[in-house]
Parts: C-alpha cells; sequence; structure tokens
C-alpha cells in the first residue's frame, strides 16, 4: 500500500509540473489583456476629450501645450506618460467650422513584464475629427500652434 502512495504522490508533481506554467501563462495573459483594454479605452476617452477641448473651447487654451496638458490630465490609466497628443493639419483657419483632427498615441508598457514578447512595444492610437463650434467670431488663439504642419505634446 505505501508503494502505490508514493507513486501516486510523484504523479501529483509532475502533473503539477506539466500544469502549472500553462495555468500562469493563462492567468498573466488575462491580465495583460484585461491592462491592454484599459489602456486602449483610456487613450480613446483622451482623445475625445481633447476634440471636445479643442472644439468647443472649454478654456481659453493659448496653445496645443495646454490642451495636451489638459488631455493627459484626464486620462486615467495613461495620463502620465507615454502619451503623444497630435493635432493634424487642419482646414480653415481656427474660426468657426474649420476642421481638425486630434491623435491621441500610447506607447503600451506591460502591466507585468511576462508577456512583453507579445504585448511590449505595441501603440495604441486613436483619432478623432472635429469641427470647431467655438469662438463665433475670430479664431482659436492655439489654432496658429497647429498651423499647416501639425503640432504635437507629449506627457
Amino acid at each position: 500500500m505505501k508503494m502505490k502512495e508514493r507513486s501516486e504522490r510523484g504523479a501529483a508533481l509532475v502533473e503539477m509540473a506539466v500544469i502549472l506554467p500553462v495555468f500562469l501563462l493563462m492567468m498573466f495573459g488575462m491580465i495583460e489583456a484585461s491592462w491592454a483594454f484599459a489602456s486602449a479605452n483610456d487613450v480613446r476617452h483622451g482623445a475625445r476629450e481633447g476634440a471636445r477641448l479643442a472644439a468647443v473651447g472649454a478654456a481659453p487654451f493659448e496653445s496645443v501645450d495646454e490642451i495636451g496638458a489638459e488631455v493627459c490630465s484626464r486620462m486615467d490609466i495613461a495620463g502620465g506618460s507615454g502619451v503623444t497628443v497630435t493635432f493634424a493639419t487642419p482646414t480653415g483657419d481656427g474660426s468657426r467650422g474649420s476642421e481638425g483632427t486630434i491623435i491621441v498615441s500610447l506607447n503600451y508598457s506591460s502591466l507585468t513584464g511576462s508577456l512583453d514578447s507579445w504585448f511590449g512595444g505595441k501603440v495604441i492610437d486613436s483619432d478623432i475629427d472635429f469641427v470647431i463650434e467655438s469662438p463665433i467670431t475670430g479664431a482659436s488663439t492655439w489654432w496658429d500652434d497647429v498651423g499647416g504642419g501639425g503640432a504635437s505634446y507629449s506627457c
């Protein structure tokens, strides 16, 4: 009877040695995928906020840097580092009805570091087109920063 118990104990150890790496890979994969999804949502949120701020002129922004800093401060997860807020080449002069595009990009950094070969080095970005709704007269003061080639802010 003792011989059978001893062999079963060894089998359990071998089974654990085979299953544990697979289980850990799945667990860390779910954690990383969830973190990537949350980061992508945060980037989309930042792009929407930036487009809203640029379109309605919620505050008297004087430069792209001010809008970019405000976008970064409103992002929950990714607002601290690795974020670039870019205003692409606009159409119009910055007065009401002018169109622009904001692109928010994040250099994704993995949460656990265990799956960097799959998730590391990826760029998550979101772009939103917007139309200037305010000011009613004159041009938006930050629009001059964008000019003909666009402007960026990194946080």
